[in-house]
């Protein structure tokens, strides 16, 4: 695989793939293939939430392998049907924004949500309305309080499937909680659903010009032929105009960290060549 240092910043990738426990084995893994940054999340966010005191011996552990935690990925519902699992989603966010800092970020990544009654990225009717709105305010009253006293930062990914999912309702959001705690994260793949497909670009454009100075970490992966409401396949194997969006990465954001999302660490080499292909040609 190519040098990652040639990428104009650093790079990473999520720990989903690793179980409670297995540490060493991430910074391993993750240090193989060159990647200086991983997005903590599944298992292992979970083992240290529960524990905090394992929180100094993790950071060691993976800094011996020359790798430091960008932010914490903590997708839950925030609007859970289930009344129950909603309590315990918010308790769960407010435990990382209140451990972040220690973890060596303030980053806490989180969905929006869905009002489905099975499926947490499966959309419904009901996320138009506005007993889901009220819930999810609901939620941020009580989650951004706790980000400011912690000194870390609430970044909201929207989704096609969840209550989130257009840019005006970014806006809307920002503009209701004017907080420098509340931000987005870069990931404009996951309001593309299938009808806006043909209008893909613009979308990507705005995104991208209309909250470039909200974003605290970016996501590369892609978008199906069938819309992200199908699929968001690893970087390079959809129909994402991915040249609009690495040339504002490099040029207008090249501060932000580069995730790569929904792919295995084995393809991580030829997803990092296929961006220094595109990064090559803006």
């Amino acid at each position: 695989m190519k040098e990652t240092s040639e990428i104009w910043t650093k790079i990473g990738a999520f720990t989903f793939d690793f179980s409670r426990g297995e540490w060493q084995k991430v910074g391993t893994a993750v240090e193989s293939y060159g990647l200086e940054l991983v997005q903590l999340s599944g298992e292992l966010l979970d083992e240290v939430i529960e524990s905090p005191g394992k929180i100094t011996a993790v950071r060691q552990q993976l800094a011996d392998h020359g790798i430091t935690i960008t932010a914490l990925g903590a997708y839950r519902n925030l609007i859970a049907a289930n009344m129950e699992k909603r309590q315990h989603n918010i308790a769960y966010l407010k435990a990382c924004l209140e451990q972040a800092n220690e973890l060596g970020t303030a980053v806490v990544a989180t969905e929006t949500g869905t009002l489905h009654p099975t499926g947490d990225w499966s959309d419904t009717p009901e996320n138009d309305t506005p007993a889901a709105w009220n819930a999810l305010y609901d939620a941020l009253d009580e989650l951004l309080p706790v980000a400011e006293k912690a000194q870390s930062f609430l970044a909201l990914e929207g989704y096609v499937n969840n209550v989130l999912k257009r840019l005006d309702q970014v806006d809307q959001i920002l503009r209701r909680y004017n907080s420098p705690h509340l931000k987005v994260m870069c990931d404009p793949y996951n309001y593309i659903s299938k009808n806006l497909l043909p209008q893909s670009a613009q979308i990507n454009d705005e995104f991208l010009n209309r909250f470039q100075h909200e974003f605290v970490i970016a996501h590369l992966k892609d978008v199906s032929a069938a819309g992200a409401e199908v699929d968001t396949p690893e970087f390079g194997t959809g129909v994402f105009p991915q040249e609009r969006y690495i040339k504002f990465l490099k040029t207008q954001r090249p501060d932000l960290p580069l995730i790569f999302e929904h792919l295995p660490l084995a393809h991580m080499p030829t997803a990092v060549e296929r961006l220094q292909t595109i990064a090559a040609e803006v």
